[in-house]
């Protein structure tokens, strides 16, 4: 769009062209590709809110928009900013935001989409949420009686997982702000028939992260959940739309020394270097995030699994499974398995010792190694070595 045509625009009243486009602000400047600068008049940016211009909260919230309430709190979306409470969502999933907006009409919620100037980006940047005067909702929760249902479980986990869980590889992974809520939610998909584990990649503390155990607690879940998820726009092809495959490689580095156990050279004497890791996950892009995994998460599972334990250590001595052999392909082996738990995509490890020695590994699929358990090259030593009958015959002479 040019400069002439938006003056043309503004002539016939930009809010009257949008409404026949049927488009927010935001989505326009991004179908057309124009700043909201130019968009925004002066006197809509940093618009204050008034406690007034908001419907008061129906006597008894139904079961629907306290169900929907509990997983949006399950997630940590909702919050308090001064005499408010708000929802944030994104301008790719306005509707599922407007989905939200008709599920928690008992509460008084309003939708806003605010313009500020960002001094840190130098731009005026939008923010699209569904706000409430917060006395709405203590004043529902101060009810002693109410002659509703309890919220309906499913109905607020399939809110939950519309809004913030993830699908990798087939499996589904469910961040909780509360690791008291995720365990109380993990016991009842118990009681259902659904496994899932806790994966140490809380991505705050007081959190957790649930991943569904198996494929079929995958499947299991989402057929649980579809009929909620079919109601809610853009939720199930979030995890079921046909999306192009990637692969993603995160590099990190780590110092550590080690020794080869009768190496011929100079490898048996202690010495140490700089290792680079290349962590490559493939897998669909997620079509509202555009992302296949997200490289914070990635740079954090393997912080914690692989970084934390072997920068400055020792290799022999930071794990057992390699005080005998610390060979880069001892080290991809064992690295593998710390990590397909957390990156089910895994699809190759590439670990450099040296700029001119490295080695590429690609290891078991996560239901492999959920099969046959961990590969027996690491386990030697923890074996029932010293029962073999050569070593009796030897203590005989």
């Amino acid at each position: 769009m040019t400069m002439q045509d938006m003056g043309e625009v503004r002539s016939v009243g930009l809010e009257q062209w949008l409404d026949a486009e049927g488009l927010t602000l935001q989505e326009y400047a991004i179908r057309h590709h124009v700043p909201l600068d130019l968009l925004v008049e002066r006197n809509d940016l940093n618009r204050p809110d008034r406690i007034s211009d908001y419907p008061p909260p129906s006597h008894y919230p139904g079961e629907r928009a306290r169900a929907v309430l509990r997983g949006l709190g399950w997630a940590g979306l909702l919050r308090e900013e001064g005499d408010f409470s708000v929802l944030p969502g994104e301008v790719r999933r306005l509707d599922l935001l407007f989905w939200n907006l008709d599920a928690l009409s008992d509460y008084g919620f309003r939708f806003r989409q605010e313009y500020r100037y960002s001094d840190r980006s130098h731009r005026v940047v939008a923010h699209n949420r569904l706000k409430a005067p917060k006395s709405n909702l203590s004043l529902l929760d101060a009810v002693p009686h109410c002659p509703v249902p309890p919220p309906d479980f499913w109905l607020a986990l399939a809110t939950f997982v519309a809004h913030v869980a993830e699908w990798h590889a087939g499996y589904l992974f469910m961040p909780f702000q509360q690791a008291s809520q995720a365990h109380w939610v993990a016991v009842e998909l118990e009681r259902q028939g659904i496994t899932v584990i806790e994966l140490d990649a809380a991505d705050q503390p007081g959190g957790a992260l649930l991943r569904t155990h198996a494929l079929a607690d995958t499947q299991c879940l989402l057929d649980r959940l579809r009929p909620h998820l079919s109601a809610m726009p853009g939720a199930l092809e979030r995890f079921e739309q046909e999306t192009p495959t990637l692969t993603v490689c995160k590099n990190l580095v780590f110092d550590s020394a080690h020794f080869i156990t009768d190496h011929p050279a100079k490898c048996s004497n202690l010495h140490g270097g700089r290792y680079a890791l290349n962590v490559k996950v493939r897998g669909r892009m997620d079509p509202v995030t555009g992302c296949v995994i997200d490289y914070g998460y990635l740079k954090r599972v393997v912080g914690r699994r692989v970084i934390e334990r072997f920068d400055h250590a020792t290799l022999n001595y930071a794990a057992s499974e390699l005080a005998w052999r610390s060979s880069t392909e001892m080290l991809c082996v064992f690295i593998w398995e710390q990590l397909i738990d957390y990156l089910p995509g895994l699809v190759e490890l590439e670990l450099h010792e040296t700029t001119q020695s490295w080695c590429n590994y690609s290891g078991p699929s996560l239901a492999d190694f959920q099969r046959d358990g961990s590969d027996p090259v690491l386990t030697h030593f923890q074996r029932q070595i010293g029962a073999s009958s050569w070593r009796a015959s030897v203590a005989a002479i």
